[in-house]
C-alpha cells in the first residue's frame, strides 16, 4: 500500500474514533438500589448507589423507574472510582407496557376455573330436567295405559304400584340433586364475583408509568464508577411511638422509643439504611416576606348616596364605614390545604434506625426501633378522689439526656401485661416525666362529704355562706409503704363578691399547683397497712341574693 493511501485510511480512522467520542454511549444503571432513606414529616429523601463500566469520553447513566412524584430541583448525584466530571442530571417520563405478572396470570387462570365449573354446573341442570320432562311423560302414559286395562278388567294393581315407587325415588332424587346444584351455583358465582376483583386489582392497566433520571458524566479513561443518586419523593411520613415497662421492684423504666413509617411512594426500601428527621423540607428555607397592603375609604357618591345600594354594603355593613383595598392592591391569598405532619416538634432532631430496615411501599404502618433506655424512677401513688375514687400507680422518671420525647403514644406494660396507653406531650431532655400504669386497687381510697351548715347568714343577713367539707381515707393494702400524692380543690372566684375562705379543719401539709389554680396537692408516706384521713373544707361567702352556678 502507498504512503498517501495509508495516509488517508489514518485520517478516516481517526475522524471514526471522533464520531464515537461525540456521541454519548447511554448506560443503563442495572444494579441500582436503595439504600439510605431519610423520612420527613410528609416526604422522603431516597439515596440509590449503582456501579457501572463507564467508557473514557462522554457517557449518560441512565437510573429508571424513578417515582413519578419526585421533586426534580431536589435531585443531585456523586460519585467515587474512576476520576470523572459529573455533569447535569435531568428527568425523562417514560411507559412501560404493562408485564404479565404471576399474580395476573394466576388471576385468570382461578377465573377461567371457576367459569368452566359453573358452565359444568348449568349442563348438570339442563340434564335433570330433560329427565324430569321424561319421567312426568313416562308417568302420564302409564296412567293413560292402565286407565284402560282397568276398564276392559284386565288391570295390574302390584305392576302399577311398582312403578309409581320407582318414579317417586327418580322424582325425588333429581329434586335433591337440584338443590345441591343450586348451592354449588351460589358459592361458584360468589367465588367469580371475588375472582374478578382480583383479576382487576392484577391487571396493570395501560401501562407503568415512571421516570429516568439521566447523569451525565465525562470520563478521562475507561473504569468502574459508583454513583449515588439523591431524591426527595412525596408520600412518606413517619410518627413517634413509645413503650414503658415497669420495673414494679425499683420503679424504673425500660422506654423504648419507636418511628412508625408510612410510604407509599411507588418503591419498596428494602435493606436500607433509614433515619427518621422532625425537619421540614416542604416548608422551604426563607422566612415569607409581605408585601404592602395599603387600604382607603370608599369614596361618597356626589348626590350624597351610592347609585347602587347593594354595591354599598359590605357585611351588613354602611357604606361610609367601610375600607376597601386600594387599586392595585390584593386579598392576602389563604395558605393551601396542607397533608397533616404527623412530628410537631420545637427541635430539630433526627434518629438513626440502628441496622438495616424494611419497609414496603403498602401504605401499612411499620415500626422500627429508634432507642431504647433504663431510666431510673421512684413509685408514686397519685389520687385524685373528687374526679376519680381510685389510686393509680406511677413511676416519676427522668426523661433521657441524648434526646427530647416527641409527642406521641406510650403504651404501657408492668408484669408482662399490658396496661393501656396514654399520649406524653413533647419533653425536653433530662426533664422530669411522670409515667402513668393505670389502677392499683391494693391502695383504697373512701371519699365521703361531711356535715357542714348550709347557707347560713352573716351579721346583718346581707350574705351568706354556703360551707362544704370532704373527707378522704387512703388504706395502704401493698406489701411495703408507698408514696401518695393526692389531688384536690377549691373554688376560684372571679368576682370580688364571691369569697373563698379555706376552713382550718383542712389537714395541712398542702401545696399549692404552680399551672392549676385552685388544686391542691398533699404528699404522704403511707407505711404498709397505715391508714390517713385528709380533709378538705372551705366556705363560700356571697351576698344573699347572689346564685353562685357550680355551687348551688
Amino acid at each position: 500500500m502507498s504512503r498517501p493511501a495509508m495516509r488517508t485510511l489514518l485520517v478516516v480512522a481517526a475522524l471514526d474514533l471522533a464520531a464515537v467520542v461525540v456521541h454519548a454511549e447511554s448506560i443503563p444503571a442495572t444494579t441500582a438500589r436503595i439504600v439510605e432513606v431519610t423520612v420527613f414529616r410528609d416526604r422522603a429523601e431516597i439515596i440509590c448507589e449503582a456501579t457501572v463500566d463507564v467508557p473514557a469520553g462522554a457517557s449518560t447513566v441512565e437510573f429508571a423507574e424513578i417515582p413519578a412524584g419526585v421533586e426534580p430541583d431536589s435531585l443531585r448525584v456523586s460519585a467515587s472510582g474512576v476520576q470523572v466530571m459529573l455533569g447535569a442530571v435531568t428527568l425523562a417520563d417514560r411507559v412501560a407496557e404493562a408485564r404479565e405478572t404471576p399474580e395476573l396470570a394466576a388471576a385468570r387462570d382461578e377465573l377461567r376455573r371457576l367459569e368452566d365449573a359453573l358452565t359444568a354446573i348449568n349442563s348438570e341442570r339442563r340434564v335433570d330436567q330433560e329427565l324430569q320432562a321424561f319421567l312426568v311423560s313416562i308417568r302420564a302414559v302409564t296412567a293413560a295405559g292402565e286407565s284402560s286395562k282397568l276398564g276392559e278388567g284386565r288391570a295390574d294393581p302390584a305392576a302399577v304400584a311398582g312403578l309409581y315407587d320407582v318414579l317417586q325415588g327418580k322424582h325425588t332424587q333429581l329434586a335433591m340433586r337440584a338443590l345441591e346444584q343450586e348451592r354449588k351455583q351460589r358459592e361458584i358465582q360468589e367465588d367469580l364475583e371475588l375472582a374478578r376483583a382480583r383479576l382487576a386489582l392484577a391487571s396493570p392497566g395501560s401501562g407503568i408509568r415512571s421516570r429516568v433520571a439521566a447523569v451525565e458524566i465525562e470520563s478521562e479513561r475507561r473504569g468502574a464508577l459508583t454513583l449515588l443518586l439523591a431524591y426527595v419523593a412525596p408520600g412518606a411520613s413517619w410518627r413517634p411511638s413509645y413503650r414503658a415497662v415497669l420495673d414494679a421492684d425499683t420503679g424504673g423504666v425500660h422506654l423504648v422509643a419507636e418511628g412508625v413509617v408510612v410510604q407509599r411512594t411507588g418503591e419498596d426500601w428494602n435493606d436500607v439504611r433509614l433515619r427518621l428527621s422532625t425537619a421540614s423540607p416542604a416548608t422551604g428555607a426563607a422566612p415569607p416576606i409581605l408585601t404592602a397592603w395599603l387600604v382607603r375609604p370608599v369614596e361618597r357618591a356626589q348626590d350624597g348616596f351610592a347609585e347602587n345600594q347593594e354595591q354599598a354594603v359590605v357585611t351588613g355593613r354602611s357604606y361610609q364605614n367601610v375600607l376597601q383595598l386600594a387599586p392595585g392592591a390584593s386579598e392576602p391569598e389563604p395558605s393551601p390545604a396542607r397533608e397533616t405532619e404527623v412530628v410537631r416538634s420545637a427541635y430539630n432532631v433526627a434518629f438513626e434506625v440502628v441496622g438495616r430496615s424494611d419497609v414496603p411501599a403498602d401504605g401499612r404502618e411499620h415500626r422500627v426501633v429508634l432507642r431504647s433506655e433504663d431510666l431510673a424512677g421512684k413509685l408514686v401513688h397519685r389520687i385524685v378522689p373528687s374526679a376519680d375514687p381510685r389510686a393509680y400507680l406511677t413511676s416519676v422518671t427522668t426523661s433521657p439526656a441524648g434526646y427530647p420525647l416527641l409527642a406521641g403514644p406510650v403504651r404501657v406494660f408492668a408484669g408482662g401485661a399490658y396496661l393501656g396507653s396514654f399520649v406524653v406531650e413533647e419533653t425536653g431532655p433530662g426533664s422530669e416525666w411522670t409515667v402513668p400504669f393505670g389502677v392499683d386497687n391494693r391502695l383504697e381510697v373512701v371519699r365521703v362529704p361531711l356535715p357542714r351548715e348550709a347557707g347560713r347568714e352573716g351579721i346583718g343577713g346581707r350574705q351568706r355562706t354556703l360551707d362544704v367539707a370532704f373527707k378522704t381515707t387512703l388504706t395502704n393494702r401493698l406489701e411495703r409503704a408507698t408514696t401518695v400524692v393526692l389531688e384536690d380543690r377549691i373554688p376560684v372566684s372571679e368576682d370580688e363578691r364571691v369569697v373563698i375562705e379555706l376552713d382550718k379543719a383542712t389537714t395541712a401539709g398542702w401545696k399549692p399547683s404552680e399551672r392549676r389554680p385552685g388544686v391542691m396537692l398533699w404528699t404522704l408516706e403511707l407505711e404498709r397497712g397505715e391508714k390517713r384521713e385528709i380533709v378538705l373544707a372551705y366556705g363560700v361567702r356571697v351576698p344573699r341574693e347572689l346564685i353562685v352556678q357550680g355551687l348551688e
